[in-house]
């Protein structure tokens, strides 16, 4: 039996410290806020997307960077096997398969799922430390030894000693939960290398300001394509116009794939707001009642506001079907089909959900997550280079990556 610490108190830490007790170690979990599961309650705009209901060999598909790296990961604690675990402590879940496939909590809140495993670690007999802070490792002869620890209560340092370490304590998303990337310095300090650090899954900037006249605005089922490197990715879902730019599912999707390009220079998307419908058909509704507006036509298709503003953009509000010019014409199609934006930038680490970067995944063991550097040092979650679309996989990374880790203590 080995004396185990797992530092933070998030999906990761707290799978890992559930695992690692299930194999008869001594755990003490450390969390610096005064309760566990602080960034937790936010995930899924606060509804707790927990997963997605997509076959685990899907999910590496959905995984920005690095998805071969968690293969050991994924397939040792799969979704199935996270749902499985959930339903055995109480916890209730719904599965929206019109929604991408998400799966959130049955009340679409969080604080029941926090509960039921909080009462786990309890039953697992695991010791919790809350209000505390982990500032430093404790590392002889390249092996881990246990870690700094200074508290609310006494500011003064105090070492802490342990046969083991998990460290799961997130990216640099959502700092005000106690996720602010100190360990990147820390692990740093010695002798990890740290993969520079982006927002990811974020809301981008345009250099178009008329998009403001679209502020408000949702479109569903959008497709957003790009080019990188000649390469074209293009994803699809919905979206809303702000007084800044874009937002929405697909467009925190899109900065993902952009967000490394986007760090040094501007990004050009294109927005089709009618995928499954062709430029001619678009051009034959346009023109199906040649003595009325077009925008009466439009407003069969696609939202009022929208048609509104687009209209109002090109000065053809009050314009015709049978006085409508073929140059006019291919413009509202070009806006409708392929509406070129230039993005300039994100809403930085205050708007993302995830973190991109972190720990090179090349100093850890993909099968064991124990770091190639540290003996008995154990990474975890979005500490790591790892990160993926939103819907729910992203939580499943940290899920698994942990379940993983307490798995691997010897």
């Amino acid at each position: 039996m080995a004396k185990v610490i797992v530092v933070g108190g998030g999906p990761s830490g707290i799978m890992a410290a559930i695992s690692a007790a299930k194999q008869n170690h001594s755990v003490t979990l450390i969390e610096r806020n005064e309760f566990l599961g602080k960034k937790l309650k936010l995930t899924g705009g606060g509804r707790c997307n927990i997963t997605n209901n997509r076959y685990i060999e899907d999910f590496f598909d959905k995984v920005v960077n690095n998805n071969k790296f968690l293969y050991s990961s994924f397939y040792s604690f799969s979704n199935y096997d996270l749902l499985d675990y959930l339903s055995s402590i109480g916890v209730e879940y719904k599965i929206e398969e019109e929604n991408d496939s998400k799966v959130y909590t049955k009340n679409d809140k969080a604080l029941n799922l926090i509960k039921s495993l909080e009462d786990d670690l309890k039953d697992k007999n695991v010791n919790i430390i809350y209000n505390t802070k982990v500032t430093d490792l404790i590392v002889e002869d390249e092996k881990i030894k246990g870690v700094v620890v200074t508290s609310e209560e006494n500011e003064k340092s105090e070492v802490l000693y342990a046969d083991k370490v998990i460290l799961s304590t997130g990216g640099k998303s959502y700092a005000h939960t106690g996720s602010d990337g100190s360990m990147y310095q820390v692990l740093e300090k010695h002798g990890h290398t740290i993969n520079k650090t982006l927002p990811a899954l974020c809301p981008l900037k345009t250099a178009e300001t008329w998009v403001k006249s679209l502020q408000g605005i949702s479109m569903r089922n959008v497709k957003i394509s790009t080019k990188l490197k000649k390469k074209k990715i293009s994803k699809c879902g919905d979206m809303i116009f702000t007084h800044f730019g874009i937002s929405g599912p697909v467009v925190l999707i899109i900065d993902s794939y952009i967000n490394k390009v986007l760090a040094g220079e501007h990004v050009e998307i294109f927005i089709d707001f009618m995928q499954d419908t062709s430029k001619e058909e678009i051009v034959s509704l346009i023109r199906n009642n040649p003595n009325k507006n077009i925008s009466t036509n439009l407003k069969t298709i696609l939202p009022d506001g929208f048609v509104k503003e687009l209209l109002n953009i090109l000065n053809l509000s009050d314009v015709k079907g049978n006085s409508l010019t073929k140059e006019d014409e291919n413009s509202i199609v070009e806006y409708i089909k392929n509406m070129k934006l230039t993005i300039t930038s994100s809403l930085g680490f205050k708007g993302a959900m995830v973190t991109c970067g972190g720990v090179s995944t090349k100093e850890v063991d993909a099968s064991t997550l124990e770091s190639k550097k540290i003996e008995n040092l154990f990474i975890t979650g979005e500490l790591l280079d790892l990160d993926a679309e939103t819907g729910g996989y992203n939580l499943q990374i940290a899920f698994s990556t942990g379940y993983l880790a307490g798995l691997s203590l010897n």
